[in-house]
Parts: structure tokens; sequence; C-alpha cells
């Protein structure tokens, strides 16, 4: 089982965008940045279109790769910093925030029927 929970290190990765590859390839970035993917800590990455999030950790010679994905008018909140650096530590209740509040992107409008006036 993934477990997130609270006990668990997050750090957000905020300019990778390329969500094609999986466990392997995230944690090359993860390596490239000077982090050791095999530390226990668990790497976010979220997609440029902000429509899915991946997440991947090393626990007890496991590799735990976890994804979420919003389809149609809905995607992630955009996280936000003050400074830019590679590496975040995100905080668990933001990460909850972040996978459980989907932001509605747009509002499907019907059109209305044209009502003609009654004779």
């Amino acid at each position: 089982m993934f477990g997130l929970t609270g006990a668990t290190k997050y750090k957000y990765i905020p300019n990778y965008s390329d969500m094609r590859g999986g466990y392997d390839k995230l944690s090359g970035v993860v390596r490239s940045l000077g982090e050791n993917p095999e530390n226990g800590t668990a790497y976010v990455f979220m997609s440029k279109n902000q429509k899915l999030v991946k997440i991947i950790r090393y626990d007890k010679g496991r590799c735990l790769y976890y994804s979420q994905k919003f389809k149609g008018g809905f995607s992630f909140v955009r996280l936000r910093f003050n400074v830019d650096k590679p590496v975040y530590v995100l905080e668990w209740k933001y990460l909850v925030s972040l996978m459980g509040t989907p932001v509605i992107k747009e509002i499907p409008v019907r059109e209305l029927e044209c009502l003609e006036p009654a004779a």
C-alpha cells in the first residue's frame, strides 16, 4: 500500500512537466537535482496543464508510484512560490489540499432554447 501520510516528507519538483515517464525516469530527475530518491521522501510532480500529478517514493525495497488525473474541465490547484528553486518541501496539509480540491477550469454553458412568446 502506498500510504500517503503526514509522517512522510514531501518535496515538490516544480520545473519538470514531462509526464510520459514512470518511476525510473522520475527518480532520475530527482537524482539530477542532487536529491536521493531512495531516502523515503515522496517526490511530487505536476503536468504543465495541471491535470496530472505523479508521486514517487522508495520504501523498504519497494518503488512506489502514485498517479492522479483530472478529466474534463477540472485541474489541480497551481502551486505558487515566492522564490524560484528546483525543489520545495511540501507540507502534508498542502498535499492533501492539492490532491483533494479540484479547480474548475471552465464552466460549460448550454445554449438556452429560444422561447417564443405565447400568442
